[in-house]
C-alpha cells in the first residue's frame, strides 16, 4: 500500500512540474506554425528596432523573451498578449517604462533591465499577479506608491542605481516581505 502511495505521489508531482514547464521556441523557428500552439517565444538578439506584427498573433504566449534588440519602445499591440506571464525586455534602447506592460493582468516576472529607464508608470499597481520586477541599472531613483499594491511582489532587483541610504531603508521596511537588491548605498544627496 506504501509502494502504491509512493508511485501516486510521485506521477502527481511529476504532472504539476510537467505543467509549469513550457517550450520556448526561437523567432525564426516558429514562423510556419499555428500560433494557438505556441506559448513560448525567444526573440532576443535579433537587432529588431520594431516587434513585428506578426508576433502579435500569438496569443497564448506566457513567455516573451525580447532582450538584447534594440527596441525603443514597446507598442500597444504588445497588450493583446494577455495570457503573458514572463516578458523580458532587457537590454534594449526604452527611455520611458512602458505603458503597455500594465494591460498584462497575468504578468508575474517582468526584466526591464539595462535599458534607460527613469521612472515606471503608476499603472504598475493593477500588475496584481506580478512577483518579480527588475529593474537593474536604470536612471531610477523613484518609484511608484502603486507598488504599495502588488501584494505578490516577492523580489525587486534595483542594483547598477545609485540609490541613497533612506531610499533604500523605506522601501525595506515598508515592504519586508519583499526581497529587495540594492548595490551599497551612495553617499549621495536625497
Amino acid at each position: 500500500m506504501k509502494l502504491l502511495l509512493a508511485i501516486i505521489f510521485l506521477y502527481a508531482s511529476n504532472a504539476l512540474v510537467a505543467q509549469d514547464t513550457l517550450k520556448i521556441y526561437k523567432w525564426e523557428a516558429i514562423q510556419r506554425a499555428n500560433p494557438d500552439t505556441i506559448l513560448g517565444i525567444d526573440a532576443s538578439k535579433l537587432k529588431w528596432e520594431q516587434i513585428p506584427e506578426k508576433l502579435y498573433s500569438f496569443k497564448n504566449l506566457k513567455y516573451l523573451n525580447l532582450s538584447k534588440n534594440k527596441l525603443k519602445d514597446l507598442p500597444l499591440e504588445l497588450g493583446t498578449l494577455k495570457s503573458l506571464k514572463t516578458l523580458d525586455v532587457t537590454k534594449n534602447n526604452l527611455e520611458n517604462a512602458p505603458i503597455v506592460i500594465c494591460q498584462l493582468p497575468k504578468l508575474q516576472k517582468l526584466h526591464l533591465a539595462r535599458n534607460k529607464i527613469s521612472s515606471l508608470p503608476a499603472c504598475i499597481g493593477y500588475l496584481s499577479e506580478l512577483k518579480v520586477l527588475d529593474i537593474w541599472d536604470n536612471p531610477i531613483n523613484v518609484l511608484p506608491e502603486e507598488i504599495y499594491k502588488l501584494k505578490k511582489l516577492e523580489a525587486v532587483d534595483m542594483r547598477a542605481i545609485m540609490l541613497g541610504p533612506q531610499f533604500q531603508q523605506k522601501w525595506q521596511e515598508s515592504m519586508p516581505h519583499v526581497k529587495w537588491y540594492f548595490d551599497p548605498p551612495c553617499h549621495c544627496v536625497e
